[in-house]
């Protein structure tokens, strides 16, 4: 009722007096300069954690992390911390204690059995930091790109940690055999399609004519599509090159022989990095 409200008021005045008056006994310039101290030392741990690259060693202290932790020192995210991508919330922490829990049980999963699940998921990670604009700057992420969109991964090329396509990533989806034998006839085809170019035969030439010959000597490549800064796959000429260009020489002029070209023992990116 009315009548009571000013008692009312009046113990909140006299109950908030005394917390004030237990506090200002409490909080001594000591006691206050010591909590000041451990926030702000909570504070840094926790941006240390969350933010510095150094303290992604702090993942490899459980062996199941090791491997991928020593993989991604390698890959050209090393400079950023692990909460870039995996971000630091309720349900990756509880799923850092049940790993915890797992590990020192002897129960932890095999490094394996996790980088199968793993996915670099497009939109939900890689998009982050990544624009699609920006991607297809890359010719080999533009011809891959409308795969990634629609399985909403990276994962297909890359690997979680790695991040540098491995050959065994491309020969997932592409045949390693045919891609083998496919690159010996580059060089035929190249050589022919220049000398019926540089006797301006391919624009009379019966397609059906073109047709076998790129059926015998592989598939049309002519040497500017391999070779050069401006090629479409990054293969580097030899400084002779540029020198023979320089007097007017055609590729042909110098290059009469060419090699069958055998990547067996090559990277895939060492050529298709663009």
């Amino acid at each position: 009722s009315w009548s009571t409200a000013p008692s009312l008021v009046e113990r909140i005045l006299v109950l908030t007096r005394e917390k004030v008056k237990w506090l200002r006994e409490k909080l001594t310039p000591l006691r206050v300069a010591v909590l000041l101290v451990v926030i702000v030392g909570l504070y840094a741990g926790w941006s240390f954690f969350e933010h510095s690259p150094s303290a992604n060693a702090f993942c490899a202290t459980c062996h199941t992390m090791e491997p991928f932790y020593k993989e991604f020192q390698q890959s050209p995210h090393k400079q950023f911390n692990c909460h870039a991508c995996h971000e630091l919330n309720l349900q990756s922490i509880a799923g850092t204690i049940g790993a915890f829990y797992l590990t020192i049980t002897g129960q932890a999963p095999d490094p394996e059995e996790l980088r199968l699940e793993a996915r670099l998921q497009l939109r939900g990670e890689c998009l982050k930091c990544h624009s699609i604009e920006d991607l297809e700057n890359f010719t080999l992420h533009r011809i891959h790109l409308g795969v990634v969109e629609i399985s909403d991964t990276c994962s297909a090329c890359h690997s979680t940690h790695l991040l540098k396509p491995q050959n065994s990533d491309c020969t997932r989806c592409h045949n390693y055999g045919e891609t083998l034998e496919k690159h010996k006839g580059y060089h035929r085809y190249a050589f022919a399609i220049t000398i019926l170019e540089e006797k301006n035969l391919t624009k009379t030439m019966p397609p059906e004519i073109l047709n076998i010959i790129q059926e015998l000597a592989g598939p049309q490549v002519e040497c500017y599509r391999c070779h050069g800064e401006t090629a479409k796959w990054n293969i580097p000429l030899n400084e002779e090159c540029y020198v023979g260009a320089l007097k007017g020489k055609t590729c042909l002029d110098c290059h009469k022989d060419l090699p069958e070209i055998d990547i067996t023992d090559n990277k895939c990116i060492d050529c298709h990095r663009k």
